[in-house]
């Protein structure tokens, strides 16, 4: 008979609007109802059997703070005994029994001291890092006492057998706690027979974004337990659940009420500008055009960004800017090409008098790249006629840069002061026949680009063109729709 493995675990995300030490974790513990949780025949003898169903139900509950220790019986009888402890952490353990008296727990903590498990990965443990690696092993000295405690920071050794926090040297910003099901076997003496534990929740902190990273995530035991395995995957007879209450009296949901009010009305008013139709002035024609851009390839620097030029002819009117600029994107490398992730859209309302003639625009691209010194460097040109026909379209640009011919002056010059401006007018991208003959093209990346058209009508009266007005009403009435058409014959003198 097939197993269902009931995999319900997941890993929640929470971002703290107080302090970490506010929050309150929670643990409820139960037997897994079934054989497994039946009593023996010694404990049914010795209690009545309306107890042992009560008992069979009986679920343990245990709060914990954040890095509050709580020993296990092992960690009791093993830090009681000072010879038994070799660190700073196991030393501090050691004062703390002494100077308070712990009981043991069934569930018990691992604090970020313990380094029960690894942290989660960040940026900086990138493979970028790892030639600190080789500055640990340079540190070494094999003369040292490979004995000595190595929590101390006078011994170079420390740089290689603590932590992966401390081989990059620098400042944590993870922190860790997790709870953990002591399910080992002692003997009447206190003496570890089996040791066995169970993982039940990973705490993890990041002080930088001030977020918590509880996994598993806070469930329900009656509607959604999780099941309590061994670092096996065996399952030991129990079901727990998970808690996490947040410092309710801090919290203050008035500026987020506020803020969900503010982004309706922006809403509202950004919905009602793009529904309502406007119709045009009368005797012109109006065309909404929106472009994006939306990645970049094989460009040699890592940050770049893109200049768009547009250039309109004499008889299109557009109260928009006609230069724009995209934001600085990073390379990400994905099956060994490079591409940069852009998604910046540029909108234009253009207006022309032209009645039959469709118009058209041209749109300029320079891709700039940037450095840690500062200069900018022009990593190629692009060039897109673009036409007024509604609809969408898809184009991918093929970019090139002017250079000197002078191989080596070109090189010199762009390296040290990021290069010089060849190009002193760009329509020589729409004109090749225009090209200075003191420079020369090279080839580079590609820029991928799309866009959209979308036309109104032209309020036309009787008085003026009727049928020209019907038949371009009649034309356009697929892209604007029935009510639009309709609109445009309230415009219509009825008594022609």
């Amino acid at each position: 008979m097939n197993v269902f493995n009931r995999n319900n675990k997941l890993t929640g995300v929470h971002w703290l609007k107080t302090s970490i030490q506010n929050i309150e974790i929670n643990v409820k513990l139960k037997p897994r109802e079934g054989i497994m949780s039946l009593p023996t025949f010694e404990d049914y003898a010795s209690i009545s059997k309306g107890k042992v169903i009560k008992s069979l139900k009986k679920i343990e509950k245990q709060s914990f703070k954040w890095q509050q220790k709580v020993f296990s019986l092992w960690e009791i009888v093993r830090y009681s005994d000072v010879h038994n402890c070799t660190t700073d952490v196991q030393i501090d353990y050691h004062n703390m029994l002494n100077e308070t008296e712990f009981q043991p727990s069934k569930l018990f903590s691992y604090i970020h001291n313990d380094c029960h498990r690894p942290l989660p990965l960040t940026e900086k443990y990138s493979l970028n890092n790892i030639i600190n690696l080789e500055k640990c092993f340079s540190a070494l000295n094999f003369n040292e006492n490979p004995t000595a405690d190595l929590s101390t920071d006078a011994s170079s050794n420390a740089y290689l057998f603590k932590s992966q926090d401390s081989i990059n040297n620098l400042e944590e910003q993870w922190t860790s706690m997790h709870i953990v099901l002591d399910d080992s076997e002692y003997n009447v003496d206190k003496q570890l027979v089996f040791k066995q534990e169970a993982t039940l929740i990973s705490l993890y902190y990041n002080a930088a974004t001030n977020c918590l990273l509880v996994s598993p995530d806070a469930n329900d035991l009656d509607m959604n337990p999780y099941s309590v395995e061994s670092n096996t995957g065996v399952p030991l007879g129990f079901e727990y659940a998970v808690e996490i209450i947040f410092d309710a009296a801090a919290e203050n949901t008035e500026e987020l009420v506020e803020l969900l009010k503010n982004l309706q009305l922006k809403w509202e008013m950004k919905h009602k500008s793009l529904t309502n139709f406007v119709m045009p002035p009368i005797g012109k024609k109006t065309y909404l055009v929106t472009l994006e851009i939306l990645t970049a390839t094989n460009f040699e620097m890592n940050n770049v960004y893109i200049e768009i030029n547009f250039r309109l002819p004499e008889d299109l009117q557009c109260s928009d800017p006609l230069r724009r600029r995209t934001h600085i994107s990073s390379a990400l490398r994905a099956e060994g090409v490079q591409e940069w992730h852009f998604g910046h859209q540029c909108e234009l309302a253009i207006e022309t008098t032209s009645i039959l003639d469709t118009p058209s625009i041209q749109v300029f691209l320079e891709v700039i790249s940037t450095d840690w010194w500062g200069r900018h460097r022009t990593e190629g040109y692009g060039y897109t006629p673009i036409s007024l026909d509604p609809g969408f379209h898809n184009k991918t640009l093929s970019c090139s840069r002017p250079e000197e011919r002078n191989e080596i002056d070109a090189e010199s010059r762009r390296f040290f002061v990021g290069g010089c401006h060849l190009l002193k007018d760009l329509d020589v991208l729409a004109k090749p026949q225009l090209q200075d003959a003191n420079f020369k093209y090279r080839s580079t990346g590609t820029v991928r680009v799309r866009w959209h058209v979308v036309s109104q009508l032209i309020c036309l009266t009787f008085q003026h063109h009727p049928l020209l007005a019907m038949q371009q009403a009649v034309h356009n009435t697929n892209l604007l729709g029935l009510s639009h058409y309709m609109n445009f014959l309230m415009f219509v003198d009825p008594s022609r």
